[in-house]
Order: C-alpha cells, then sequence, then structure tokens
C-alpha cells in the first residue's frame, strides 16, 4: 500500500469519527439545536473532545501526507472532511425547528 492510499485511509476514518462525534451530540440533544461552529448544546458529553481531536489528528495527518502531492491545496481535505459532520448538524437543526411549536403572533 503506497503512501497515498494510507493518507486516504486515515482522512476517510478521520471523516467518520467527526460524523460518530456529531451523531453523539444529536443523541445528548435530540430536541434541542446544535451550534454550528461556536457555543454548547445543554448536554455536551465529555468523550466528544477526544473523537473531535483524534479525528483532526487525522484530517491534519492525511492532509500532510497528501501535500507533497497537492501543494497546499491539500488543507482543503480537512475542509472537506468535516463537511459530512456539518451536514449532519444542519439536518439536525432544520429537523429540530420543524417539529417546534409556531407561535402566531
Amino acid at each position: 500500500m503506497d503512501n497515498l492510499s494510507l493518507a486516504s485511509l486515515v482522512w476517510l476514518a478521520g471523516t467518520v469519527l467527526f460524523a460518530v462525534s456529531l451523531q453523539q451530540m444529536r443523541r445528548a440533544n435530540p430536541d434541542e439545536k446544535i451550534p454550528q461552529f461556536f457555543g454548547r448544546p445543554r448536554n455536551h458529553p465529555g468523550e466528544i473532545y477526544v473523537y473531535r481531536a483524534i479525528a483532526l489528528f487525522l484530517l491534519l495527518a492525511s492532509s500532510l501526507a497528501w501535500a507533497e502531492r497537492l501543494g497546499f491545496w491539500s488543507f482543503l481535505l480537512v475542509i472537506a472532511g468535516a463537511t459530512p459532520a456539518v451536514m449532519l448538524n444542519v439536518q439536525h437543526n432544520r429537523r429540530v425547528q420543524a417539529e417546534q411549536p409556531k407561535v402566531n403572533g
């Protein structure tokens, strides 16, 4: 297995780990919106910090491995790796907002 194949597997593992950490956050806050980038939801399990730190490490490691081939653009792999978790968060927040009763006034 060459270096770029291993880097791709590491990137995939980091991406999945970010999504898993968000799934745990969704389970802890099924009826509340989860802040997208800043802020904390009411229930925030501590192990999510560990999962996100490992995921970020894996994404950065894969980005560095791809840097020889892609140059500076390899940093976009980190952003691309976090995108599925961001989309899951948007989906969760829309579902929560749709379930909240609307106030007429």
